[in-house]
């Protein structure tokens, strides 16, 4: 099936479902999430490079128009995926049949927060694990840690057991259906078989610093709420905006541009939300409407992933319209 009618089948089915309640009942997002697995959106393994990168931007933004907290899993599946596959991992297709999530942002820190103690066909590992999102929706999870001078990623099941002691999931005010954990690793045993990959410290922050899944959901949302908006000069002249910042985002290949274009995305679409949500007026507070939906998944996305370099973009903007 072409992947654009696929994405298209995939979204007709999820829209069935309870689309503001997604955001807080993990089991309307386990419904949405698991009919996104069946129907093979999640499987950009299968096509060529240049067009995963395409087919991303595609899922990334649709999904998420109708569920940040959606959109907000698939990133993870996507990239516990495009690991396994970019590094040969030879037990892959195995792991492709299972909804894989990802505990390895620590990564980007100069400091570690797992180590591991080298043992008979595998490691011990220790630390703590922040902001683990898809528990009892992914069923595997892909675990950063630090041995030697090396940045490690192994496969683990994603549930309570010896050496692996997960939290009661965050209270947030946003995606409190993705259910994120914390997770403290006493001395857990990981196997050999199940590493994915291993590379010199540095890896990881060189990697996703030119990452663009969080430009494509940002535009997504934008792109919802021009929908919802009743202004038609304003929808026309929205959406010509909004698809020049998205073809600047597509056609950038440099890391230091991605974080300033990103920036600017979140400024933009973030106005765009509430200028719609004002020309529709005072029924946009109701809970019905999607608006409310908009602001919170906004500031999700935007708090995800966020390094030094995008914290002074942030502030020396704020300083220089001050």
């Amino acid at each position: 099936m072409n992947y654009n009618k696929k994405i298209k089948t995939t979204l007709a089915k999820i829209k069935n479902l309870n689309l503001n309640g997604m955001d807080e009942d993990k089991n309307i997002l386990k419904k949405a999430f698991d009919i996104a697995f069946d129907n093979d959106t999640f499987a950009l393994y299968k096509y060529c490079a240049p067009l995963q990168e395409k087919y991303k931007a595609i899922l990334l933004s649709k999904f998420a128009e109708v569920s940040g907290s959606l959109a907000f899993l698939a990133i993870q599946i996507l990239a516990a995926n495009a690991i396994m596959n970019k590094n040969s991992f030879s037990r892959k297709e195995r792991f492709f049949k299972k909804k894989c999530g990802i505990a390895i942002n620590h990564l980007h820190l100069k400091t570690t927060q797992v180590q591991a103690k080298k043992v008979k066909n595998g490691y011990l590992l220790t630390g703590t694990l922040t902001w683990a999102s898809g528990y009892t929706i992914f069923d595997s999870l892909l675990v950063g840690f630090h041995y030697k001078e090396y940045e490690l990623e192994v496969l683990s099941s994603f549930k309570n057991k010896k050496g692996f002691i997960i939290s009661p999931a965050c209270d947030t005010f946003v995606g409190y259906s993705i259910n994120t954990v914390n997770i403290e690793l006493k001395d857990f045993f990981v196997k050999d078989k199940n590493i994915v990959s291993s590379h010199h410290l540095g890896n990881y922050s060189k990697n996703r610093s030119v990452a663009k899944s969080i430009h494509y959901c940002i535009y997504g949302l934008g792109k919802a709420a021009i929908k919802e908006s009743n202004n038609i000069s304003f929808k026309t002249e929205s959406k010509l905006l909004l698809k020049k910042k998205q073809d600047v985002v597509i056609s950038c290949r440099d890391a230091k541009e991605l974080s300033i274009l990103r920036v600017e995305l979140f400024l933009f679409v973030q106005e765009l939300i509430t200028t719609a949500m004002v020309l529709n007026g005072g029924k946009s507070i109701f809970t019905h409407s999607s608006f409310q939906r908009y602001y919170r998944e906004i500031i999700m996305f935007n708090t995800n992933g966020l390094n030094q370099n995008l914290k002074d973009i942030f502030l020396l903007k704020y300083k220089n319209e001050s």
